[in-house]
């Protein structure tokens, strides 16, 4: 199951990249920027102010996952019903782009044939193909047919990843010639489970796993107001990054948190947990960047 794939990328990983977006992780970031993500079925996103009541969407073809309003006039945009199974054809069904669906089922062969079409990018720019999500190693079998797929062709792999997943699940990919960006949220437990609603503890123990193999690493942290903004977090995180083993020169990018996904939980249905305009500060942004570099680091802001 996959929510998207993203061609000519330049923000995940080195060179022009696609970017094959994994549907479905164990953890609920409250700030997650691809709420459509989080589950592993199949969702609608839906924009009422872009509905022209042509009423396609409501064919019996699409099992009642869209209905009349209860208004009832034939004047007022349908309804989502959340509990119906969402059928892939809805996707195709609306003229003017109120709705879509995130989520499909693609094979390895055709998630690697879509990839492909940009080859030529890839090699002139150094670029390649980035696994992303959700969280790509919750579907393993899947990440790695792709992987190998692509490997064998002589593509650049890059796998975005919270490392929320089995520690077999990690192992099978240890030793192959990927680029993991790998987030480190926080280094506290009881933060990191009330803002993500996961067990911090296996995560760094994959995270200790995959340093220790000498694997490529770039480290990205999300800065969140209230969550690991303050100073202290954020001086943990780097410190742990730089305890790691390779970590002298590492990558690690700052990423400053933006409400640019707030209009996705509008669609999805779902209130947006923060406030609108929240940020982090530049000078303090900065201050923090030069700590971690003080460590060893190679820190980056905005990654």
């Amino acid at each position: 199951m996959i929510f998207d794939i993203q061609r000519f990328s330049t923000h995940d990983g080195p060179g022009i990249r696609t970017i094959v977006f994994f549907k479905g992780c164990s953890l609920a970031c409250a700030w997650c920027e691809n709420p459509e993500s989080q589950s592993f079925a199949p969702e609608i996103l839906y924009k009422p102010s872009a509905c022209v009541g042509c009423g396609a969407c409501m064919a019996a073809a699409y099992g009642g996952a869209m209905e009349p309003s209860s208004e009832g006039d034939g004047s007022h945009p349908p309804l989502v019903r959340r509990d119906r199974v969402v059928p892939a054809e809805l996707a195709s069904a609306c003229p003017s782009l109120a709705l879509r669906v995130a989520g499909r089922e693609a094979s390895a062969e055709s998630i690697i044939e879509e990839a492909l079409r940009d080859e030529a990018f890839f090699r002139k720019s150094g670029g390649g193909v980035t696994l992303s999500g959700g969280e790509p190693l919750a579907q393993g079998g899947l990440a790695m047919q792709v992987a190998r797929g692509l490997l064998v062709r002589g593509v650049d792999l890059a796998i975005e990843t919270c490392l929320a997943a089995p520690r077999a699940t990690l192992e099978a990919f240890l030793g192959l010639p990927i680029l993991w960006l790998v987030d480190l949220k926080h280094v506290e437990g009881g933060a990191f489970r009330s803002g993500t609603g996961g067990e911090l503890a296996p995560i760094l123990a994959n995270l200790e796993l995959l340093a220790a193999s000498a694997a490529r690493i770039v480290l990205r942290v999300p800065v969140i107001p209230g969550f690991n903004a303050d100073p202290a977090s954020v001086r943990a995180i780097l410190g742990y990054a730089a305890s790691l083993p390779g970590s002298a020169g590492r990558g690690l990018d700052l990423l400053p948190y933006h409400d640019l996904a707030a209009g996705k939980y509008q669609a999805l249905g779902r209130s947006y947990p923060y406030p609108l305009g929240a940020a982090v500060d530049g000078p303090t942004l900065a201050e923090l960047a030069a700590f971690g570099s003080s460590l060893g680091l190679k820190v980056s802001i905005g990654g």
